[in-house]
């Protein structure tokens, strides 16, 4: 934590919609703490800090949460401690607040302001620098489980001529790190299949939107360079859509997601300098509100009438189009809230489900995919549920194809992400 400047001091405070998990491989305890947004950076803090940060629910006032650490920890805490803390998450922008909102409201006009989005994880998710990158990237494809060097490397592989127009990949959003070969398997097929000049993008939204939908007309940068967004595509989705005007009018949750930015990225390494192409980048929303009610998606005016409006404005396009889905799927263990660590059979059973899963949407079958996630009650957290649904009923493919499936498996066993890659065919 950083030392602090003297601001107000809530009564009551509040910590504001973060994340907050244990650390890996720590042998401290200790626990990060981040916000989703971007707007407050990313600390690492102490378990007595983060037991403290727990009870900061707006709530309780000062001395109540130290009468209540007391008792959670087993330990006094002098009030003055829990000042100092205070002032410094507020100062770091982790409290809800009206210096916050101000703060919030000045970085939110900002960024409004700009023509181009800039990159939000170079130098952190992935190299800052162009040539430290491009090495990065490229061992994602030559690594023992990559699909090998791209067709223009020299391997002697060639432009591959399949049944049925290649119409659509996912593609995690999980880091490189961990991710890794299944980005490049998803992308090895964008080049070698598909001669699209277009891609829509479709990433998960990690932070809440207005409505389940949000499309950005932003330019896209990234240290390879900047990827242009199709805003005549844009437009066109928007004259379809008609009264639906919150899609376009909700750029801020772009600002700092990484779901699209690391697909823009993929497709600059893979593509730039090779092929002209544009991108329409589409965050989607939650789609649990139609878990809890236990019905379908499409039953909803507002996702009927988008995916209505992406289908036909891609099919009335004048130059092929190709869907990304930027998806994760699983995550399970104590960092997202289950109460035991993984054990091998735990990892076999989400193994299982997950192919079962995968097997729906291979089957171009977007209610079974939904009802299969549904019917559980969305226990395995699937990151990328509502982007899939929406790719698959969008295109309604007649076939897909498994390229690459792995778990992301956190070395104490406290997590374990899942993701795919797969090809969807006309």
């Amino acid at each position: 934590m950083l030392e602090s400047r003297k601001v107000s001091m809530p009564a009551k405070p509040r910590i504001r919609a973060v994340e907050m998990f244990p650390l890996n491989d720590d042998a401290e305890g200790s626990y990060v703490l981040r916000d989703p947004s971007g707007l407050a950076s990313t600390v690492v803090l102490p378990p007595a800090v983060a037991v403290l940060i727990s009870l900061m629910n707006g709530r309780r006032t000062l001395d109540e949460i130290c009468d209540e650490f007391k008792h959670s920890a087993g330990q006094r805490i002098a009030r003055e401690e829990v000042e100092h803390l205070v002032a410094q998450l507020e100062e770091l922008h982790f409290l809800e607040s009206a210096r916050f909102a101000e703060y919030e409201r000045q970085q939110g006009a900002a960024y409004l302001a700009l023509q181009v989005r800039p990159s939000a994880h170079a130098g952190g998710a992935y190299h800052g620098e162009p040539g430290e990158l491009r090495l990065q990237l490229g061992e994602l494809f030559t690594c023992p489980e990559g699909p090998g060097l791209l067709p223009w490397e020299g391997n002697g592989r060639h432009l591959s001529e399949q049944q049925g127009r290649l119409c659509g990949v996912i593609s995690p959003h999980i880091d490189f790190r961990r991710g890794g070969a299944s980005f490049a398997w998803a992308y090895d097929r964008v080049v070698t299949e598909s001669q699209a000049k277009v891609f829509v993008i479709l990433g998960t939204a990690h932070t809440p939107l207005k409505s389940f939908y949000s499309i950005s007309r932003k330019d896209f940068d990234t240290p390879l360079g900047t990827t242009h967004t199709n805003r005549e595509f844009v437009d066109a989705l928007a004259n379809r859509l008609g009264s639906h005007v919150s899609m376009f009018s909700d750029e801020l949750p772009h600002r700092h997601e990484h779901s699209i930015e690391f697909q823009a990225l993929m497709l600059q390494f893979v593509l730039g300098g090779r092929r002209d192409f544009t991108i329409v980048p589409i965050l989607v929303g939650s789609f649990h509100p139609f878990v809890n009610q236990d019905r379908l998606p499409l039953e909803s005016t507002e996702v009927a009438d988008f995916i209505a409006a992406l289908r036909d404005t891609a099919g009335a396009w004048p130059k092929e189009v190709c869907l990304i889905g930027g998806v994760d799927m699983a995550h399970i263990g104590p960092q997202f809230g289950d109460p035991d660590l993984l054990d091998d059979t735990r990892l076999k059973l989400q193994w299982t489900d997950d192919q079962q899963l995968l097997a729906k949407a291979l089957a171009g079958d977007a209610a079974a995919w939904f009802r299969h996630v549904g019917q559980q009650g969305d226990a395995n957290r699937i990151c990328g549920l509502a982007p899939m649904y929406t790719l698959l009923e969008t295109l309604q493919p007649q076939r897909g194809e498994l390229l690459k499936y792995d778990q992301a498996v956190a070395e104490d066993r406290s997590s374990c992400v899942s993701f795919a890659a797969a090809a969807f065919y006309e």
